[in-house]
């Protein structure tokens, strides 16, 4: 072997030895420095949970416990169960007749195994609650394992079911409940068998309990509220919940220029009719003084504004007050008590840019604290940051989207629930099939969830760490009733509402909520500014926009293609409208060579009509004959029966896209093109329109489908009229008659159409009118040439 070869395989061998070895020591020291990392954060873990049993665990001073008394000598424990009663545990194997507790000479009343009651009453009872079956709640376990000792051990009633989250006491307890500063003996433990007893099933007991009933926590004497605005959003707190009564979106105008939000025929209707359901924000609220900085109410003000949260409804001649219960205002505290959402709050602060609330509640302190996204140089469109903050018990407690009001799109309403997730390290968006009731996802941790009414929606986006999982509710329209029953009462649109559950954390969960349109234009901005240059992180709030309709996701390519032309036009011509017009002509220039070989083809058909109603007339008698000399003759003659159906089976695509398109796209929402007649693209035209519904019309009148339909009669009656001489055959007459009655359903369907759609059809339809008879005009002007050739040929 070559000596510099073997110098070269061992120097290769050596230096492939220590890369090996030293990548494997530094794989050892990332996984020792990540072990160490995990035990740190688990001992932190340990330490915040330790502090955190310890803060919820109560205090011996504070619970009705007092030392009881044996002929004078301390010999137990006892709880106040109530006026003169006490509960014993078993300190001796029988029980002594009299017992002194709290200087009185109480008697023996009952025992129950281990557990005995002494009463000084001649009526003796026990104060007791019943702890709800659902939700979680602290219960406090207290043992006296001898004279001189009592422990206290922290229990969960979980859904019913009892726990502990740290430890069990090893000998019999007595187990409490606090309420209203209160702490009531609810049951006992017994250690044998590790089971928690309600006094309810202590049949000795609970014959003489007396149960307090738990009412709802009362609310303030007086809900105040309190705005923070910018040039793109009015938002609205209340000091019950400390949460978000309302969000109203500035419509663009001279002093809100930069907004994307224009009126439509829901606004106009209510400021013209029910004005004071048209008041922002609804109620009286304070704002910060400019020159004092100090709070100063304002008045609401008509108008101006489109109220993307549903918040409650103020009397009209046929509509009776409805107030929103604080449960459905947004980022309020939800829990099984409903209680929990309507805990005045006290104001901490308030200026320009923040606002603060506090509640000091017996098992948790409440901290919530809002101000308005910044990017990197001004605020972010739409945006605000907020944040909470719980110290003690955070169990079975989430934040709530509240309902955004109700947009009707094509006559419907469209909510949709989308959320943001990682799939085998991807970021995916998905969309949530939307509950009859109410649906948890628990199985993962979401990055953001939308709730959205089609054109705008409420995005939830944890900032840090929050409780797994989220849940999604239905919300009757009776409860929580949307402003479009202002117009239409009989329709009483149902909303959803997100949950996400808070953790035990004793820092602040900090959320960024995006409350604003589904703008292309405004979310890219947002994520733009919101994307992490470090990781590449985007929190992708343009996939919250989705396409409406039973074939969308046939439609949308379609869709897409002709937003892309549309919006070409747009910037040409600065008017949806006429985008709508010049999108007409660039699809027809497309299919003029199939329109044009369709109307051939329907022409030549009349002109061979009387061969084949002859051929009709001789196989009469036997049809299926018939039927093969007919598809015969159709070869022989290069003619399609059906040649004039394809056009309109090629456009229905697109007509479908467009559908969609006007249904899916905020900036064609609200886009007037002939204002007082088409005042929005995505809506029907209103020429006029009337107080009493009508059946089918409604109380809106709608010029464009009638348009449409006489301009389709005509068309049908052109295509018939050309060859008038000529007798038709069976299968044109029904033709026709299908024409006809097509004309008629088209009127029907597309009287509640959006208008753009209306428009686009309308002008289709006028376009090929234009074009059958250019066609006709040719074909004429051929023939009467080649007979002038002929008669000069025979002149010759």
């Amino acid at each position: 072997m070559d000596k510099r070869f073997f110098i070269f395989v061992l120097s290769v061998t050596v230096l492939f030895f220590f890369i090996s070895q030293y990548c494997t020591a530094k794989k050892e020291r990332e996984y020792k420095y990540y072990l160490a990392k995990q035990e740190e954060i688990s001992r932190e873990h340990k330490v915040l949970k330790e502090r955190e049993l310890v803060e919820r665990t109560a205090n011996i001073q504070d619970l009705p416990i007092v030392p009881i008394y044996a002929e004078g000598v301390p010999v137990s424990w006892a709880v106040n169960a109530g006026g003169e009663s006490y509960l014993a545990i078993a300190w001796e194997d029988s029980w002594p007749k009299t017992i002194t507790a709290q200087g009185k000479v109480v008697t023996l009343v009952q025992t129950e195994g281990h557990f005995a009651l002494y009463s000084a009453s001649t009526h003796p009872s026990i104060s007791s609650i019943h702890v709800p079956q659902i939700g979680i709640y602290d219960l406090q376990v207290v043992s006296f394992a001898n004279k001189d000792k009592v422990e206290v051990v922290l229990a969960e009633f979980n859904e019913g079911h009892f726990s502990f989250p740290s430890y069990s006491p090893k000998s019999d307890a007595i187990v409490l409940y606090a309420f209203e500063g209160t702490y009531f003996p609810i049951g006992i433990y017994k250690s044998d068998n590790a089971a928690f007893t309600p006094i309810s099933q202590l049949p000795h007991l609970n014959p003489i309990t007396t149960y307090k009933t738990q009412p709802l926590l009362k609310t303030a004497d007086k809900q105040e509220f309190y705005i923070l605005e910018n040039e793109s959003m009015q938002v609205v707190f209340s000091n019950l919940g400390g949460a978000i009564a309302e969000i109203n979106l500035p419509f663009k105008s001279k002093s809100h220029p930069n907004s994307v939000v224009l009126p439509i025929g829901v606004d106009r209707t209510i400021e013209k009719k029910y004005a004071s359901n048209d008041l922002f924000p609804l109620n009286a609220a304070y704002t910060v003084d400019q020159d004092s900085g100090k709070p100063l109410l304002k008045n609401p003000s008509l108008g101006g504004y489109y109220p993307l949260l549903r918040r409650g409804i103020k009397p009209e001649a046929h509509t009776s007050s409805y107030i929103l219960p604080q449960r459905y205002y947004a980022f309020s505290t939800i829990s099984e008590d409903p209680a929990t959402s309507q805990i005045p709050y006290t104001l901490t602060h308030f200026d320009n840019n923040m606002i603060q609330f506090e509640a000091k509640l017996s098992s948790r302190r409440i901290v919530k604290t809002y101000h308005f996204s910044k990017g990197e140089e001004k605020e972010l469109p739409y945006c605000i940051i907020a944040s909470i903050k719980v110290e003690g018990n955070t169990s079975g407690v989430w934040l709530s989207s509240g309902v955004p009001e109700v947009e009707l799109i094509s006559g419907g309403a469209a909510p949709i629930i989308k959320y943001s997730t990682l799939k085998n390290n991807t970021q995916v968006v998905e969309k949530l099939s939307m509950p009859k009731i109410s649906t948890t996802i628990s199985s993962l941790q979401p990055d953001w969830v939308a709730n959205s009414n089609g054109y705008f929606a409420l995005i939830m986006d944890p900032l840090n760490e929050i409780g797994n999982g989220f849940q999604v509710n239905h919300i009757p329209g009776e409860l929580d009733p949307s402003r479009t029953l202002l117009i239409n009462a009989t329709n009483q649109y149902p909303g959803y509402e997100i949950y996400l559950p808070l953790k035990h954390s004793f820092q602040p969960m900090t959320f960024r909520l995006y409350a604003g349109p589904l703008d292309q234009k405004t979310l890219k901005q947002v994520d733009a500014a919101c994307t992490n240059t470090t990781t590449g992180y985007s929190p992708k709030y343009i996939e919250t926009q989705s396409f409406h309709g039973w074939f969308s996701f046939i439609s949308e390519p379609f869709a897409k293609f002709l937003y892309f032309i549309m919006n070409f036009f747009h910037t040409l011509t600065g008017s949806w409208g006429i985008s709508i017009l010049l999108l007409v002509v660039v699809l027809r220039i497309i299919m003029y060579p199939l329109s044009a070989w369709s109307i051939k083809s329907m022409m030549k058909l009349q002109e061979v009509a009387p061969k084949l109603k002859k051929l009709q007339d001789k196989y009469k008698h036997d049809p299926k004959k018939g039927q093969m000399e007919m598809l015969s003759f159709y070869r022989e003659h290069k003619v399609n029966p059906f040649g004039g159906c394809l056009p309109i089976i090629i456009q229905m695509p697109f007509l479908v896209g467009l559908f969609d398109l006007l249904k899916s796209t905020f900036s064609l929402r609200g886009v007037p093109f002939i204002p007082g007649w088409i005042d929005n693209l995505t809506a029907p035209d209103i020429l006029f329109s009337w107080d009493h519904s009508l059946p089918f019309l409604g109380t809106e009148f709608h010029l464009l489908p009638i348009l449409l339909g006489v301009v389709m009669f005509f068309q049908q009656k052109m295509s018939s009229s050309q060859n008038k001489s000529v007798a038709m055959t069976e299968q044109q007459k029904q033709q026709q008659k299908m024409g006809t009655i097509m004309t008629i359903v088209f009127t029907f369907v597309f009287y509640k159409f959006p208008s753009g759609l209306n428009i686009y059809w309308l002008f289709s339809t006028l376009l090929q009118i234009a074009q059958q008879w250019y066609t006709s005009k040719r074909k004429k002007m051929a023939k009467d040439y080649s007979k002038e050739i002929v008669v000069d040929s025979k002149k010759k």
